[in-house]
């Protein structure tokens, strides 16, 4: 069957078509490319606290200097990820992603012959830049190459490498070690994490840029050429002669809107309130797991043990969110797996022995780390193409400033202070406040183009029309 490549009445490319065309192995593909670019992201980030007990040996660290180099890697990625987003929307997503990947790989490769603490600390903030600077970049990608009915899914199988890359540094120095022991172990963790600049080619050639921000480029036919490549795929033959190389450009329609403008400023209150809270779950079990259940009374090993279990959960969670979330919606999912996730946060503390800790944290963990990709996928639906990388970039912005910043701080002094109880409890309050956020501001975008909300004016009762 032969079609042809739709042109909307002014000329411009009909990208619209992405959204009814079937999942196709390209799809998966494209998938498996950013999948990579998050996954080397995710081991980069977990690197630190694998090589910072041999550090603080070799260089004789103090607590100062230990929390200087700790916090290098998280000022850098809050400095990244924020302008990172608009520039994605200015020269594109994909320019962007590969220079993500090429700066921190090339400054992680440099950590590894770092010759005393303040240039680890340096090259750790330069990585941390290029880090945040791809955080929101492969989910905004595969929404915009994704078909309507299948954002979600594909969005929460690609979260699911960030979960696998955090437990890669760990077992990467096991092997170091017994292969090489000592200082070049700690060099090799470092040197691995150069593959990123095989991923950043791979991206490069392989992966497509969006053709919804192409159209808005006037690339008309660069924009045609993608979705010819999907329509293949998917063995539909379609080819549209008017479509040509050297047809004018077609300039950007800018409305003149932004963020925070009348139309979107609703959706974005409530993805700045409801993202970080989300967020902090993570942080919460990430950084403050092991050091509970050593107050819980395990050992240091014991503790590490059980909080990677524990961890480990996420991506099943994650998996199995992949699928909810074309079932449920956005909104059921963001507000029952957070909910579920506040419970067991509160629940938590009343647990006894081994097996009441690992049940509680394995729930706790399932739900409130495999909530992330939904979260991320209906940020993404929030805006148009023209300013998704801005609004996305935002997001992820204020939610790590909030969520992976500032809360972590006050769990860490209610832990000192107040115990176990009043911490877990600051983790469930945050958690409903997200959810809330999601359940009271919210409107659903489960199958809906993802740019039907380009339109300010649309109320909640018309994109439900949308979607019937």
């Amino acid at each position: 069957m032969t079609t042809t490549t739709k042109k909307s009445t002014d000329g411009i490319l009909d990208v619209s078509q992405i959204d009814s065309l079937p999942l196709t192995r390209l799809h998966w593909f494209w998938l498996g490319l950013a999948a990579l670019a998050w996954l080397m992201e995710s081991y980069d980030i977990g690197l630190i606290g694998v090589a910072l007990g041999p550090l603080q040996h070799l260089w004789h660290l103090s607590g100062t200097e230990v929390g200087v180099i700790v916090a290098s890697g998280t000022v850098g990625v809050a400095l990244g990820v924020l302008p990172a987003g608009r520039l994605a929307d200015k020269v594109g997503r994909k320019r962007i992603m590969v220079l993500a990947l090429l700066e921190y790989s090339v400054a992680t490769v440099a950590t590894a012959w770092a010759p005393d603490w303040q240039w680890f600390a340096a090259l750790r903030l330069g990585a941390g830049l290029g880090l945040g600077a791809m955080f929101p970049l492969p989910y905004t990608m595969i929404a915009e190459l994704s078909p309507s009915h299948f954002r979600g899914r594909l969005t929460g199988i690609l979260d699911a490498s960030l979960s696998i890359g955090y437990f890669m540094p760990p077992l990467v120095a096991l092997v170091a070690m017994r292969l090489s022991g000592g200082l070049l172990a700690l060099h090799l963790l470092f040197v691995i994490g150069g593959a990123g600049l095989i991923v950043a080619f791979l991206v490069g050639k392989y992966l497509p840029e969006s053709p919804r921000w192409l159209v808005l480029k006037g690339r008309t036919a660069e924009a045609s050429a993608v979705i010819d490549r999907l329509s293949a795929s998917a063995g539909v033959l379609t080819r549209n002669p008017d479509i040509r190389s050297d047809e004018p450009p077609t300039p950007a329609k800018e409305s003149g809107t932004s963020i925070l403008s009348l139309g979107y400023r609703r959706r974005t209150i409530m993805i700045w309130i409801s993202f970080p809270a989300i967020l902090f779950m993570f942080y919460a079990i990430m950084t403050f797991m092991p050091m509970v259940l050593m107050r819980q009374g395990l050992s240091m090993g014991k503790a590490d043990a059980l909080a990677a279990i524990i961890m480990g959960a996420s991506i099943p969670g994650k998996w199995i969110e992949s699928w909810l979330v074309e079932r449920w919606g956005r909104k059921s999912v963001i507000v029952s797996f957070s909910v579920v996730a506040a419970f067991a946060a509160m629940m938590f503390p009343f647990m006894q022995g081994m097996l009441g800790w690992l049940l509680m944290g394995l729930l706790f963990a399932f739900f409130g780390i495999a909530v992330d990709p939904a979260m991320k996928i209906y940020t993404a639906e929030q805006y148009p193409t023209m300013m998704r990388g801005t609004g996305v970039g935002w997001a992820e912005a204020w939610a790590r400033l909030i969520g992976g910043a500032l809360a972590p701080y006050i769990m860490a002094i209610w832990l000192a202070r107040g115990g176990i109880l009043l911490s877990f409890a600051f983790v469930a309050g945050v958690a409903l406040i997200g959810a809330l956020a999601v359940a009271w501001l919210g409107s659903e975008t489960r199958g809906i183009p993802i740019d039907t909300r380009h339109d300010p004016a649309l109320t909640h009762q018309t994109l439900l029309s949308a979607k019937s």
